[in-house]
């Protein structure tokens, strides 16, 4: 079934709420204080029966001026805009304003309904309509269907209704997966019995019963108890559709209007909004680099200073790009719409789209940022994606697609071509760097192993735990699992060669001098001589001059196998090493265990170097304890 939302727009006093009644024949102002006074204060909503079997939801916004702030928060996730203008005062302040919020938030079907007409002349009537097509002009609803209407004695509301149910058959389909999710939160209650119920249009995606779900900007997960649609008990609701979600163990106090219900880990909440700002046509103010603020966004409203990054200030009518730093979160994607108002007196100058919704800090006027904003803002989907990747250097698949409001398997195909174009590269199935910065990279090992090697001529290599710790300090590269996965490409790409705990340039050779060779056989022979009872580093090189020759001329020795390292201090020549092993292998296949004071006698060693070799067996998941013996793992 196909699900549509309709929003009022309009001047307060024209007819909006009493218009929605007739169509519906239900009354959305709901506040005694709303029927008391007789305009709309808050959000008003009903569904529109039809004969399509369609899912028609209403929202009644407030026309009021004061109640700007509650029109916003409903008005965003709307398909088609009712705009009403009563025929007995024509277009007013607030239809200007509430069409201006609309063009800004890039609705892109409309339709106008001319209310009151039982009130006035038709000659009078048709002097509005002139009023309103010139008010419309160039924009989204210049084609727009304008039907004359009579809330009081129904003057061509079927005529509306059918205007209505012509327009829905090509309003675009929402995008339903579960991963989408998105609902702005715009009330909050209690049902006795029930617990906390919040309601919001589903943006896109979809919610179940039994679903757990995140309320951003906190990390606060709720599970699904109930839901319902236009009244009605469901099990699942789908994009399109205004949603009432019951929520379990989550107080009234823990979530409010401007909340986001969204999917389990898919957002990632920010203090900074890189964005393109257009002015309103008649902004009655200038908006200045630096200028405090209020930034709607779905049903959020935050306090913002805006930094402009490629102009001073921007007049009515002039856009510019600029980056956001908001005063509280906020969780938001890409393409996102907002409306921007002026801090005091409250009053909307204009607003624009999210470009992305987690950058970094930009300074002014530089030239790769604006190039980056103008990639993001203007590009076919596959430059936006190659453009993420590379501001990300090692981006999870799963990050890059929340980042741009897709699916994983929606940002997939175009990591293929990308992919297939060597533009980008892939580190593992959900790990991908930028070809730059995969080259940048490189650059740096490459020089930290010449210099490692320079210093260390004799050295078969760093110790990769050493190089790691490096590319940590000069690239804010922490996780391991990455360094692994890029040593691993520049030995497939012929970079290095992979030693296992070593690591060196490809075209790297040890090479040892008259002096250097005397002092390796030296040190090979000593740890020959040691046998089983072998001594720590410090005291085998302890007679040697030169400590630190002696040190890497050992280390040296076990890179090229000929010494086996047990533990940091001890290393035990490779002949007896492979003896020892032998022996235990031998032992246990026949006697099925082994326990220390047997394996001590085998070697014909004292206790301390039998626990050493046993203990490091076990490290390295080769024996395993049970009771006082071992066995082969």
């Amino acid at each position: 079934m196909r699900n549509v939302i309709i929003g009022t727009a309009g001047h307060v006093d024209h007819g909006k709420t009493s218009l929605i009644k007739a169509l519906t024949g239900k009354d959305t102002d709901r506040l005694k204080e709303e029927k008391k006074r007789g305009i709309t204060i808050d959000l008003g909503f009903t569904n529109m029966p039809n004969p399509k079997g369609i899912n028609i939801g209403i929202i009644d916004v407030p026309g009021h001026e004061r109640f700007i702030r509650n029109m916003l928060a409903g008005i965003g996730g709307i398909d088609i805009v009712l705009l009403v203008v009563a025929a007995d005062e024509g277009v007013m302040p607030q239809t200007l304003e509430h069409f201006e919020i609309l063009k800004m938030l890039g609705i892109k079907k409309g339709l106008i309904a001319i209310t009151k007409v039982d009130l006035v002349e038709d000659e009078w009537v048709e002097i509005v309509e002139e009023d309103i097509k010139e008010t419309v002009k160039g924009t989204f609803m210049e084609n727009a269907p304008m039907v004359r209407v009579s809330s009081h004695t129904g003057y061509n509301i079927e005529e509306l209704k059918n205007v209505i149910y012509h327009m829905l058959e090509d309003v675009e389909s929402r995008r339903t997966d579960p991963s989408l999710l998105r609902i702005p939160v715009d009330r909050v209650f209690i049902i006795d019995g029930f617990g906390t119920v919040i309601t919001g249009t589903l943006m896109e995606g979809s919610i179940s019963v039994g679903n757990e779900v995140q309320i951003y900007p906190g990390d606060r997960i709720a599970k699904v108890r109930s839901l319902q649609v236009h009244g009605n008990m469901v099990d699942t609701a789908y994009a399109g559709q205004r949603t009432a979600v019951n929520l379990m163990n989550v107080k009234k106090t823990e979530i409010k209007r401007g909340d986001l219900l969204a999917a389990k880990g898919s957002l990632m909440p920010t203090m900074m909004l890189d964005v393109k700002i257009k002015m309103f046509e008649d902004a009655p103010r200038t908006l200045v680099n630096g200028m405090r603020l209020h930034l709607y966004c779905g049903s959020a409203e935050v306090l913002c200073k805006a930094i402009l990054l490629d102009k001073e200030k921007l007049e009515s009518g002039e856009e510019g790009y600029a980056q956001l730093r908001l005063e509280e979160q906020l969780a938001v994607k890409k393409d996102d719409r907002f409306i921007l108002r002026f801090y005091s007196p409250v009053e909307s100058i204009g607003g624009g789209i999210v470009l992305d919704p987690n950058p970094v800090k930009h300074k002014r006027y530089r030239q790769d940022v604006i190039e980056a904003l103008s990639v993001k803002e203007t590009g076919d989907d596959k430059s936006v994606l190659e453009q993420i990747i590379k501001e990300g250097n090692i981006s999870d698949i799963k990050n890059i697609a929340n980042r741009l409001g897709k699916t994983v398997k929606e940002v997939s195909s175009d990591i293929e071509k990308l992919v297939n174009e060597e533009r980008v590269i892939k580190l593992a199935d959900d790990l991908i760097v930028h070809k730059d910065y995969f080259d940048f990279v490189k650059e740096v090992v490459n020089d930290i192993l010449e210099d490692y090697h320079k210093k260390n001529p004799i050295s078969s290599g760093i110790q990769k735990g050493e190089l790691y710790n490096r590319l940590a300090d000069k690239l804010r590269i922490p996780d391991l699992k990455i360094s692994d996965l890029l040593i691993k490409l520049f030995k497939d790409t012929g970079l290095i060669n992979d030693k296992g705990k070593v690591v060196a340039l490809s075209t790297f050779k040890v090479s040892y001098n008259k002096e250097q060779l005397e002092l390796q056989e030296s040190l090979e022979k000593r740890y020959y001589d040691y046998g089983y009872e072998m001594a720590e580093l410090e005291e085998a090189i302890s007679d040697y001059k030169d400590k630190n020759l002696a040190k890497q001329i050992v280390e040296a020795l076990e890179s090229e196998g000929k010494l086996h390292r047990i533990s940091y201090k001890y290393y035990m020549h490779k002949t007896h090493w492979d003896r020892a092993i032998s022996q235990l292998y031998d032992y246990i296949k026949e006697n099925e265990k082994i326990t220390l004071a047997e394996y001590r006698d085998l070697l014909g060693t004292s206790r301390k170097y039998a626990v050493m070799i046993l203990e490091y067996l076990d490290e390295q998941k080769i024996t395993k304890l049970v009771g006082d013996s071992r066995i082969l793992l």
